[in-house]
């Protein structure tokens, strides 16, 4: 494998999962509603969830070793929460209980096709404790973040520098509101995730390879955009790399990416090749689409080995 990240050895977690899990509130409609327009649902039940904690939850029904570093609120939904983590491998050692807190909380509308449309409410105050985040740095070998915030992604970045520890990031189009803080999210870390979405929105075309590796030049040292049902394109500074998708029947694409990304972290973490690490989470996300709810479908390892030896 590309030796493009350097993990260090002899630690007992492959990932360090940085973020606060929350409570996902599922509606399922025909067609997400416009402004002044009402539209009939169907409420679920509550799901686990969070961008950080799916992600984490996906590489460790993987098989891989993997800490959550986040916040829950001291009632029965922060006990759901880590219950969950727990469910999936996760080590919830550090996750810390808030009283008084609500439980950070996404509502999402699942439309007819599988897409979906989302409003996030977070958990005030931040997350991150400067001693307790580099003691938790200190047993992992990766970490991965949603910089959200970026004077705290600023010293979590701080932080992992110090303790020798590769960042890899997902960045949205909520938290770039320009191309030159996409230019400094790039320059904190060392993998960042995109999808095409996120890419046209910022960028204003499609990714392609020589505008992916003009990116690069601002830092980071490998760039993964997830293109849905196109597959995924991946580039460093010495190789670019394309995967098409796996074929499968969407029922909710909530946790698709995110599924796509804790493979993609746990095959690198494994030492797979970047060809293989791509198809492999590819095929991980692939799984994830066919069943309501952001973790339903997270696929074990023997799943996504069936699905590459069928391909």
């Amino acid at each position: 494998m590309s030796d493009f990240l350097h993990f260090p050895q002899g630690r007992p977690f492959d990932l360090l999962a940085f973020g606060d899990p929350n409570i996902d509130l599922l509606f399922t409609v025909d067609r997400a509603p416009q402004a002044d327009q009402k539209v009939l649902g169907r409420r679920l039940p509550p799901y686990a969830g969070g961008t950080v904690a799916n992600v984490a939850c996906a590489a460790g029904l993987l098989g891989r070793p993997t800490l959550a570093y986040g916040r829950i609120a001291d009632d029965g939904e922060g006990e759901f929460l880590r219950r969950e983590y727990e469910r999936f491998g996760v080590v919830t050692s550090h996750l810390r209980v808030v009283p008084g807190a609500t439980s950070p909380t996404a509502l999402i509308l699942i439309e007819a096709s599988g897409e979906k449309a989302l409003v996030y409410s977070p958990m005030p105050g931040p997350t991150l404790y400067a001693e307790s985040f580099a003691a938790a740095l200190e047993q992992s070998r990766l970490l991965y973040a949603m910089p959200y915030n970026l004077p705290e992604f600023e010293q979590l970045h701080a932080l992992a520098r110090a303790a020798g520890v590769p960042l890899a990031i997902d960045i949205e189009t909520a938290m770039v509101p320009d191309r030159a803080h996409l230019h400094r999210l790039l320059s904190l870390c060392d993998l960042a995730f995109m999808n095409d979405t996120t890419y046209r929105a910022i960028l204003g075309v499609a990714p392609q390879e020589e505008g992916m590796a003009g990116l690069l030049e601002f830092g980071a040292r490998m760039l993964v955009i997830s293109c849905g049902a196109r597959g995924a394109m991946l580039i460093t500074r010495d190789q670019a790399i394309t995967q098409p998708a796996f074929a499968a029947e969407v029922v909710d694409s909530t946790g698709a990416g995110d599924s796509f990304n804790g493979a993609f972290l746990a095959a690198l973490l494994e030492g797979q090749p970047l060809e293989e690490a791509l198809r492999f989470a590819c095929a991980a996300g692939s799984i994830a689409v066919t069943a309501t709810g952001a973790r339903s479908a997270l696929p074990t390892r023997a799943q996504v080995a069936a699905l590459l030896q069928r391909a």
